[in-house]
């Protein structure tokens, strides 16, 4: 890896220190790890409490996955042009300043504004730091992104412990989880983050042929080669069924079905992020060979533990362990975290290098926007499903409330059967 070179950084030359880079990303990652947990994990909870039902929810988030479509593709293919950082560098700002009035607005049109600010933002950020990576260090990407997803996700579950902790002191005085400053505290971190990548990052010189302009046409045109279309269909299926259970059903499903408390949902997200987050730390560098296979089995294996919450009774008292009684949402809480330890944690690193490995070299940013951003309308329908589910009155209430969760694992497990078809070197 060199230490040093140039890059043409707002029109002037000046040299490039990847230590510095890398060193940056990890801020970075550590800054959105603190902020991204706490803004997911709280807006439910704050629509929840103004009084917004599930189906209103569905509305919002399924809305702003149509605009996330829309502006990835662009934004990616943009950035082919510009460069990666002003984009990530303004993702970051905006997605702070929409978290910023989020509190303030609690309606459901304005929520649904600023949810379609957030969500698309907060994407292409990610889309653009896998791409970096790639272009700073392609032969030690896995390692690379695997260290920097993991510290995020650690940091997510540091500040997810930290809110659960403030919880529960409040509690223990009758005080309500103050959502507001929860939300504030997550749009600060996005900001700062973002004018700490601005100032610190330099951006390696871009060897491109010339490409006309962005146009409209950019948000429409569909040119992926063919295992990029094979990796598209299984994120699609992959994205609507795991948001069936992901996106605010997640905590309301264990406040529901198990009585959970505001700080058990919290502790809950923590872990939610740890678990993943240590693996990829870790172990998702390990797996260099049959990363189709490899990818097919751990995305099988998620699906199983994500169904398995909807098997689990929320009665009988709890698990007994030795002189122990594990109450039965935590025993629930432990096996679906399987699904992290034995899943994303493991397969994201080698589905990301598949999709770099299958980009155009000339177009990896529109590639990789245009993918992501096709895999990502599965969580159009998905909160449609998800309040449909919890509501069907064909079958019994306490059916319903397991239903999105068998229904994502079983979807999250088929969309691994698509990954047959692709090319056989995706297992070299």
């Amino acid at each position: 890896m060199k230490d040093s070179s140039t890059s043409q950084d707002s029109g002037r030359t000046a040299p490039v220190d990847w230590r510095r880079n890398l060193t940056t990303l990890f801020v970075v990652s550590i800054l959105l790890g603190l902020g991204g947990a706490v803004y997911e994990v709280s807006l439910p909870l704050f629509l929840k409490r103004a009084g917004l039902t599930w189906m209103n929810m569905g509305w919002i988030y399924s809305i702003a996955a149509i605009v996330t479509f829309v502006v990835r593709i662009g934004l990616g293919a943009w950035s082919d042009r510009v460069g990666r950082k002003v984009i990530y560098v303004g993702s970051l700002i905006v997605t702070g300043a929409a978290t910023l009035l989020t509190p303030f607005f609690p309606t459901i049109g304005m929520q649904t504004v600023l949810k379609s600010v957030t969500d698309p933002t907060s994407k292409v950020r990610e889309a653009m730091h896998s791409v970096l990576l790639y272009e700073c260090w392609p032969g030690k990407f896995k390692r690379v992104f695997s260290k920097t997803r993991g510290l995020e996700l650690v940091f997510h579950f540091v500040g997810l412990l930290i809110v659960a902790w403030i919880l529960t002191r409040l509690a223990l005085r009758g005080v309500a989880a103050p959502h507001t400053a929860f939300l504030i505290a997550a749009a600060a971190m996005f900001i700062v983050s973002g004018f700490i990548l601005g100032a610190w990052f330099r951006e390696g010189p871009r060897h491109v042929p010339d490409r006309p302009a962005v146009t409209w046409r950019n948000f429409i045109r569909l040119h992926l080669t063919p295992p990029m279309w094979v990796l598209t269909i299984s994120i699609f299926v992959f994205t609507a069924s795991v948001t069936i259970s992901h996106c605010f059903v997640l905590q309301l499903f264990f406040q529901e079905k198990y009585g959970a408390s505001d700080a058990d949902i919290f502790a809950i997200g923590a872990w939610h992020r740890l678990v993943p987050g240590l693996t990829l730390l870790f172990l998702g560098h390990w797996f260099h060979k049959h990363m189709r296979t490899w990818l097919m089995v751990f995305l099988i294996s998620e699906g199983i533990f994500m169904a398995a919450p909807g098997f689990i009774p929320a009665g009988g008292g709890g698990l007994v362990v030795g002189s122990v009684v594990v109450p039965m949402l935590w025993v629930s809480v432990g096996i679906w975290l399987m699904h992290d330890f034995l899943g994303m944690g493991l397969w994201l690193p080698m589905q990301q290098e598949l999709l770099q490995r299958y980009s155009r070299p000339d177009a990896r940013g529109e590639d990789m926007s245009l993918s992501t951003a096709l895999g990502a309308l599965g969580g159009v329908p998905a909160p449609f499903i998800a309040g449909w589910l919890r509501q069907l009155e064909t079958v019994p209430p306490e059916l319903a409330l397991n239903l999105p969760f068998i229904v994502s694992g079983i979807g999250t497990a088929l969309s691994a059967l698509i990954l047959i078809a692709l090319p056989r070197d995706s297992d070299g």
